[in-house]
C-alpha cells in the first residue's frame, strides 16, 4: 500500500473536481516539461498527478509510459510535504534503493520533485526531473523547480477556468481569443478570478502581495476559495485596483460568467 497523507480523501476530491486525469496532451504543459528538462539538463521531466492507485502523467518528455503504479512513484513521497523532494542518488537512499524503477528501467538515479499545491495542504502531484546518473541539487535549484511547479498549478487553474461546465465561474472555450478572456460583468470577485488574473500577469503571490498590500497568507486563502470571497471589502478593492492598474479588467456579459481579461488599453 502506498503511503498517504492524513487528508488523502480531500486531496483526491480536489483532483477529481479539476477533471484533468486522462485528458489529452496540452501544449502549455508540454512546453513546461521541455523547459524543465532543458534548465536542469536531464533526460526526463514530468507533470505527475497522483490518483488513488496510480501516478498519471499530464505531460512527459523522455519517458514512453503514461502512468505507473502509485506504490512505485517517487512523486507519491513528494506530495507528503510542501517542500521540494530531492534524491541525489536513489541507489543510496533506503526509501528508493529497491524500487523497480531504480533497479530496472528507466534506472532512476537522481530525482527532484516540487509539489503541485492548489490549496493549503492539497498537493495533487508534482513537477519532477529525473536523471539516470547521480546529481547534486542545491537550494537555488529547488527554488527554480518550485517556481516551475507554481506555473504548472497556474495552468491547471486556467484550464479549470476555461472548462465549460464549472460552477464558479462559468466560461466557454470560445470566450478565449486574442490573449483575453471575455467573461462577465463583475461586481463580484472570486478566487478563480484572482488566480487567473495573477496568471495573466505572470505574477507570483509575493509579487501580488507587494503590489496590492494584501498579505501573502490572505491571497493564498482567497485563491483557495471556490465562490465569492469571504474577505473584507477593502481587500477586494485592493486586489481589483491592483489588477486594473496593471491592465487586467474584470469584464464581460453577466455575473454568472465573471472573469478576467486584458484591458484594451493594456500597454503590454
Amino acid at each position: 500500500m502506498p503511503v498517504t497523507a492524513t487528508n488523502e480523501t480531500a486531496r483526491l476530491a480536489a483532483l477529481r473536481r479539476l477533471q484533468v486525469l486522462d485528458t489529452p496532451p496540452e501544449p502549455s504543459f508540454d512546453r513546461l516539461v521541455e523547459i524543465a528538462r532543458s534548465v536542469f539538463g536531464v533526460p526526463i521531466a514530468l507533470v505527475s498527478l497522483i490518483d488513488s492507485d496510480r501516478q498519471w502523467f499530464k505531460a512527459k518528455c523522455g519517458l514512453a509510459v503514461s502512468e505507473t503504479h502509485r506504490d512505485l512513484a517517487f512523486c507519491n513521497y513528494t506530495i507528503l510535504h510542501d517542500t521540494v523532494l530531492a534524491v541525489p542518488d536513489a541507489r543510496r537512499d533506503p526509501t528508493f534503493a529497491n524500487n523497480p524503477l531504480v533497479t530496472g528501467e528507466p534506472h532512476i538515479r537522481f530525482y527532484a520533485g516540487a509539489p503541485l499545491i492548489t490549496a493549503p495542504g492539497i498537493r495533487l502531484g508534482s513537477l519532477c526531473v529525473i536523471d539516470t546518473k547521480p546529481r547534486e541539487f542545491d537550494a537555488a535549484d529547488a527554488r527554480v523547480l518550485a517556481g516551475l511547479a507554481k506555473i504548472a498549478v497556474d495552468e491547471i487553474w486556467l484550464r479549470d477556468l476555461l472548462r465549460g461546465d464549472i460552477p464558479h465561474p462559468q466560461i466557454r472555450q470560445d470566450d478565449f481569443s486574442g490573449g483575453s478572456l471575455d467573461l462577465g460583468e463583475a461586481s463580484i470577485l472570486t478566487g478563480a478570478q484572482v488566480r487567473a488574473a495573477r496568471a495573466l500577469l505572470d505574477w507570483s503571490i509575493s509579487q501580488l502581495s507587494s503590489a496590492s498590500g494584501v498579505s501573502q497568507n490572505t491571497i493564498k486563502r482567497v485563491e483557495a476559495e471556490g465562490g465569492n470571497l469571504s474577505v473584507r471589502p477593502s481587500t477586494v478593492e485592493a486586489l481589483t485596483r491592483t489588477f486594473s492598474d496593471n491592465g487586467v479588467a474584470f469584464t464581460g456579459r453577466n455575473r454568472a460568467a465573471a472573469g478576467v481579461c486584458f484591458a484594451q488599453n493594456n500597454p503590454g
